[in-house]
């Protein structure tokens, strides 16, 4: 299987985009996001939805829009992992002391994935 240039620039996108967003999951993690805005309510809505909508969009692309077929339905592969992946970091941020979940965050990261994904399959068309 030979890869594209496009395929590897995307490959290094995604792997250097998702090394800065576990980094940020872990600075939240720790409470070390204490002075940055985008950590704290109403605000954080904003950060959910950029960062996973970012990693849907990369992801997407560096898995060269891959999809799964689950009962008939094409489901892309992508947005998918990224949506199983919020739902965990959801969970975790519950029993972790510096952090805390809720459905609210978990909503702002689902819409971002989904709309992110959208745009994504818009610009392929054009």
């Amino acid at each position: 299987m030979k890869l594209s240039l496009s395929t590897i620039n995307w490959k290094i996108a995604f792997f250097a985009y998702l090394a800065t967003l576990v980094g940020i999951m872990l600075l939240a993690d720790l409470g070390m996001l204490k002075t940055f805005i985008l950590a704290h309510p109403p605000y954080d809505k904003l950060g959910h939805f950029m960062l996973y909508g970012i990693a849907s969009f990369l992801s997407h692309r560096a898995i060269n829009r891959h999809y799964l077929v689950i009962f008939g339905v094409s489901i892309p592969l992508g947005p998918f992992i990224f949506s199983h992946f919020t739902a965990f970091e959801e969970i975790l941020q519950s029993i972790l002391p510096n952090r805390s979940a809720s459905f609210e965050d978990f909503f702002a990261s689902m819409t971002g994935i989904i709309l992110f994904y959208w745009i994504g399959e818009k610009l392929d068309k054009k």
